[in-house]
């Protein structure tokens, strides 16, 4: 427990880093959908919604590199990037197997490691 601890503003820097690669859905909503999900919504709707849920997920992920450096700010941060993910993993895994092969699979997992983390790093720094 203490590691978490001592390494905690790392895991929020590594954690927000990886979160803010969902940028890409904003950039190249096409491109990103179809690489995590193997398919992609169509029209200038989606491309709105899509892009707008990607900049979302970036800005969650740029909360938790600022939260590595402004403790004050961790609780706040983490408890939206977790409710996030774990609503993200909920909705692919309410799906069944149609996206739980690719890439989507796999951001089931880390995003379920990062929730573990964030969340232990969180209750250590309480405690201590």
């Amino acid at each position: 427990m203490s590691w978490i601890s001592e390494h905690y503003a790392g895991v929020l820097v590594v954690s927000g880093l990886l979160t803010l690669s969902m940028l890409q859905f904003a950039l190249a909503p096409g491109r990103a959908q179809r690489s995590t999900f193997g398919e992609a919504l169509e029209g200038p709707v989606a491309e709105i919604i899509v892009r707008g849920w990607g900049l979302l997920i970036a800005l969650i992920g740029g909360m938790l590199v600022w939260a590595a450096f402004h403790p004050e700010t961790r609780a706040m941060a983490v408890a939206v990037a977790v409710v996030s993910k774990a609503f993200f993993i909920g909705s692919l895994i309410a799906q069944g197997r149609r996206y739980l092969k690719g890439f989507s699979g796999v951001a089931i997992l880390i995003d379920g490691m990062v929730i573990a983390l964030l969340v232990t790093g969180l209750w250590a720094s309480h405690q201590g």
